[in-house]
C-alpha cells in the first residue's frame, strides 16, 4: 500500500510542479510568436527590414573595418542599463553616405535584446534600426531622423 501512496503522491508533485512550468513556457512561446517579423528576423513593429538592400561599393566613404568599429561602438553606447546618446550623435554625425550606413548596420548585425541587455531565453533579434528604436525616445530619434531621411533609411 506504502508504493501506490508514493507514486500518487509523485504523480502529484509532478502534476504541481509540471502544469505551471508547462504554462509559463506556452506563455513565453506565445508572447514571442505575437511579434510579427521581417525576413531578416527584426520585428515590423520596431525595425524595417534590409535584406534586399544592396550596398553600393563605389560611394562608401569609409571601410569595412571602419564600419565595424562604428557598429561596435554603437553596441557599446547602448548595451547595459543607461544610453550613452552622445555617443550615437558622434558615430551617426561620422558616417556620410547611405551606404555607409548601410555597411554599419551590416557590420552590426542581429542581436539579443531585452531592454538593452544580453538575453538568450526571452530576448529577440534586432538590427542596429531596431536597437536606435528601442534606446532612443522620439525626441532623440528626432535629432538623427534627418540624416536618415536624407539618406532614405526609415527609423
Amino acid at each position: 500500500m506504502t508504493g501506490l501512496v508514493n507514486k500518487a503522491a509523485m504523480i502529484g508533485m509532478g502534476i504541481k510542479i509540471g502544469v505551471p512550468v508547462l504554462a509559463i513556457g506556452t506563455g513565453i512561446y506565445l508572447i514571442k510568436r505575437m511579434f510579427k517579423r521581417n525576413p531578416d528576423g527584426t520585428s515590423t513593429r520596431v525595425a524595417p527590414s534590409l535584406k534586399d538592400t544592396v550596398i553600393q561599393k563605389e560611394n562608401l566613404t569609409i571601410s569595412p573595418s571602419d564600419a565595424a568599429l562604428f557598429a561596435n561602438t554603437l553596441y557599446g553606447a547602448m548595451l547595459d542599463f543607461g544610453t550613452d546618446e552622445k555617443t550615437i550623435y558622434n558615430i551617426i554625425g561620422k558616417i556620410s553616405t547611405k551606404d555607409d550606413m548601410l555597411l554599419v548596420i551590416k557590420a552590426f548585425g542581429m542581436k539579443q535584446y531585452l531592454w538593452g541587455t544580453r538575453t538568450a531565453l526571452i530576448g529577440q533579434n534586432y538590427n542596429l534600426l531596431g536597437w536606435l528604436r528601442f534606446e532612443l525616445s522620439d525626441r532623440e530619434i528626432a535629432k538623427i531622423k534627418a540624416k536618415f531621411d536624407q539618406w532614405g533609411i526609415p527609423i
